[in-house]
């Protein structure tokens, strides 16, 4: 049910009604995991079950370590293994498979691995890495009081998030189950981050995904390098449009609720570096192996650092799906990151050496901003290919066709480029945007602003091409 779809408008109707029907009283969190289980249960029926075995997993080894403290490593190893192994079955089973069978290991006895075609659950990736962050958290600092059946559920379960994000910790979002957000400056951001999800999703990122990087990708042959190198930075703003779309509407419409689920991005393309990019792009998701992959490595403290890095995005890479193509963007992601953090680690040494250099005192030049921007965008978006093509050889084949300058063909609408560049204006100018819409919204009275809820609605579906893709980020 995704959350441009006319059946969520009518769901969600319906649950906001209720919500604020209930927000006051000793029925909200009953009423709210209903609306989370029925949710999910329209989205995906068949698999209502694993959610609820994933968040039941988690919330008796948070249990049982609080019952055992002596044996919570085990338990804690015990519920990661079974999580992971969910995550790997659902996501990873038949790559693994056919990479056995392509290299001659399972030879005799593959036939007995042999399954139906296996659907993926939407939103599993989110749903696991959020009930383990709540486990390993309360092994890594225990609560007195573990978190109840009730709390657990709602927390694996909540709606706005549980099909791409992002991603919660528990403590801060079960805090907000007793104190609701219900202030008037919250209801206008959150509506203001629908208006901007809609806007973003079904104005840019389809007219963007119908009218030039299908054709880009699937038919490269029949552009030029120009036209091909169009339609990569148009997949890169197609991806950031969409993702950071759906987030918007995420957050808004977990703030009109009264849940606060924090911003997933923070302008990335505006990104100097690669280090830079990963703090702003799908925060969640970053921050997450940070804490509970790259640190436990060892992150910079002990053992190899460029090691860890390369682990972790490597993994991270992979996370998005069974495919060598992810694993080759986390690789080159990874060795940009170390890199960078070499880079960067020579710059902080050399200026501890020279303490009152210009280039310490004033900090990078403008024209090394601009440098920085300039390879940070044209890396991410090149690694993006990785991402949208078929397979290795057509991204091979996509990269070598945008820098070919010889060969003939068509290029891309001139409005593919506009909305490329209004993408990275939007986020130059983002935050000046935003407080001119929240200024004028805060002054409209109720009947007023359902107007202007509903012209902008209608204005941006008009402006979108008939029929609304999926989101990209419900397939990880």
């Amino acid at each position: 049910m995704p959350f441009t779809s006319l059946e969520f408008a009518l769901f969600f109707g319906l649950a906001l009604s209720l919500n604020w029907a209930f927000k006051s009283g000793p029925f909200f969190l009953r009423y709210l995991l209903v609306a989370n289980l029925a949710f999910y249960g329209l989205a995906a029926p068949k698999f209502l079950p694993l959610l609820v075995i994933v968040a039941l997993a988690n919330f008796w080894t948070v249990r049982l370590m609080a019952a055992h403290p002596d044996f919570r490593r085990f338990y804690l190893t015990l519920n990661i293994v079974f999580c992971l192994s969910l995550l790997i079955f659902f996501k990873y089973f038949e790559f693994l498979i056919s990479t056995f069978d392509s290299l001659g290991l399972l030879p005799t006895t593959s036939a007995l691995f042999r399954l139906p075609e296996i659907v993926y659950p939407v939103g599993l990736s989110f749903f696991t890495f959020q009930g383990l962050s709540l486990a390993i958290d309360q092994y890594r600092t225990p609560d007195p009081k573990p978190p109840s059946l009730l709390n657990v559920l709602i927390f694996v379960s909540f709606f706005p998030t549980v099909l791409s994000g992002p991603i919660q910790r528990y403590r801060q979002f079960s805090a907000q189950l007793s104190y609701r957000r219900t202030d008037p400056d919250s209801l206008n951001l959150g509506l203001w981050l629908i208006l901007s999800g809609l806007f973003k999703k079904v104005a840019l990122s389809s007219y963007l995904s119908e009218s030039v990087v299908r054709g880009v990708f699937q038919v490269p042959e029949a552009y030029s390098a120009l036209g091909v190198l169009g339609g990569i930075y148009a997949y890169s703003a197609q991806i950031y449009l969409d993702f950071s779309g759906y987030s918007d509407l995420a957050q808004g419409v977990a703030l009109l609720i009264g849940v606060d689920v924090g911003a997933n991005f923070a302008a990335p393309y505006l990104a100097t570096n690669v280090r830079d990019f990963w703090r702003r792009w799908h925060i969640s998701l970053s921050t997450w192996l940070r804490d509970y992959l790259y640190v436990p490595l060892g992150g910079s403290r002990q053992g190899s650092k460029s090691l860890n890095l390369l682990l972790t995005q490597t993994l991270g890479g992979l996370w998005h799906g069974a495919h060598l193509r992810y694993a080759v963007w986390g690789v080159a992601h990874g060795l940009a990151l170390v890199v960078c953090h070499f880079f960067l680690d020579f710059k902080r040494k050399r200026a501890a050496k020279n303490p009152g250099s210009l280039n310490h005192r004033q900090g990078t030049s403008p024209l090394g901003q601009f440098w920085g921007f300039f390879l940070t965008f044209n890396f991410v978006s090149f690694t993006w290919i990785l991402f949208r093509a078929e397979d290795l050889n057509r991204a091979l084949e996509i990269a070598r066709a945008a820098i070919n300058f010889s060969r003939p063909g068509q290029g891309v609408p001139l409005l593919a480029w506009l909305i490329v560049g209004l993408t990275l204006g939007g986020q130059v100018y983002g935050q000046k945007i935003k407080e001119f819409f929240l200024k004028r919204q805060a002054r409209l009275s109720v009947p007023a602003l359902g107007l202007w809820l509903a012209f902008w609605t209608i204005l941006i579906i008009k402006l979108g091409p008939p029929g609304v893709l999926p989101f990209i980020y419900f397939q990880y």
